[in-house]
């Protein structure tokens, strides 16, 4: 499966900040103007024209960018809460701010909880786990976007890397690779 990766657009978090809105509420935050603009210049990359289907996070700031590729591309989007940030805390989110979770693509191995501990946060491997879920269930596409987190596409990928706004990562996906093997057998 040919899928192009996209990181949501630049975010204003500007609005919610000033409402005094912390924790997982920040997800509402929207696309800054700069945001919008450079997911309307990826818009046009010829790459996204062979798309079949786009799927996004629900937070506001990947929706607001999946839904501006969907028009720009007059094709169907499909919103998928599985495909939602890092979680730092599985049961309560409340208090971590939103901000850091931008920031958490950076240290993925600090993150990671695979050493046998029982953390209380999400590893980078149930992350990788939830999103190859979502695929699976869009096997039928050829080609597709995926406008999510950098977290995700990093846990999906293995990319260490900061991801930039609006970045497009093109992958060859082979959702039946060994790699991704326990994502496969938990949806069948």
């Amino acid at each position: 499966m040919k899928v192009f990766f996209v990181r949501h657009g630049e975010t204003d978090y500007s609005l919610v900040q000033s409402r005094g809105v912390r924790g997982a509420a920040t997800s509402f935050a929207p696309l800054t103007p700069v945001g919008r603009l450079q997911i309307d210049t990826i818009a046009q990359d010829f790459r996204l024209q062979s798309a079949e289907a786009i799927l996004c996070s629900t937070f506001a700031r990947a929706l607001e960018s999946g839904a501006r590729l969907s028009k720009a591309l007059n094709t169907p989007l499909y919103v998928e809460y599985d495909l939602h940030e890092w979680l730092p805390q599985k049961d309560l989110m409340g208090e971590i701010d939103a901000r850091l979770l931008e920031q958490a693509n950076i240290g993925l191995k600090q993150v990671e909880g695979d050493d046998g501990q029982d953390v209380p946060w999400e590893s980078i491997r149930e992350v990788q786990a939830r999103a190859v879920r979502v695929l699976n269930r869009y096997r039928q596409f050829s080609s597709i976007v995926v406008v999510t987190h950098a977290v995700v596409i990093g846990s999906i990928l293995g990319m260490e890397r900061l991801i930039d706004h609006a970045e497009i990562v093109p992958s060859e996906l082979d959702l039946d690779h060994p790699q991704f093997r326990e994502s496969n057998l938990a949806t069948r």
